[in-house]
């Protein structure tokens, strides 16, 4: 059983009334997900979205500094030539990339070396 209602809480109500709505529960994951990029409260986010107080960029500013930074990445990954070797000793991978410092003057040689007989099967052999 509720009790007697304070008068500072009558007024707390009346001047910060509660909403309830109904979403599908793809914009709810969406909306989550906003609200968590946001870094702000879901209260305080709606306030702005109803005052037209929304900054843009800064809603989703994580979200595309994310995908900013995961396709700088993918542009230097595509960049670079890497391959992996068994180690002869102990069978774990050897990681090579275009990146290492001794890459033009020692693994590059001998892979070229290595492959100079190989061709597409679509290329006459010279």
């Amino acid at each position: 059983m509720k009790g007697k209602e304070f008068p500072s809480q009558k007024k707390y109500r009346m001047n910060n009334p509660s909403i309830t709505f109904r979403l599908k529960k793809g914009d709810k994951e969406k909306l989550d997900a906003i609200i968590k990029a946001s870094d702000i409260p879901l209260s305080t986010w709606m306030t702005h979205f109803v005052h037209d107080m929304m900054d843009p960029n800064r809603e989703t500013s994580a979200l595309v500094k994310k995908i900013h930074e995961l396709e700088e990445l993918n542009k230097v990954l595509a960049t670079e030539r890497r391959f992996n070797v068994p180690c002869p000793a102990c069978g774990r991978p050897m990681y090579f990339s275009s990146n290492q410092s001794n890459w033009k003057t020692e693994i590059y040689p001998i892979l070229k070396e290595a492959f100079s007989t190989s061709h597409h099967t679509t290329c006459k052999p010279k």
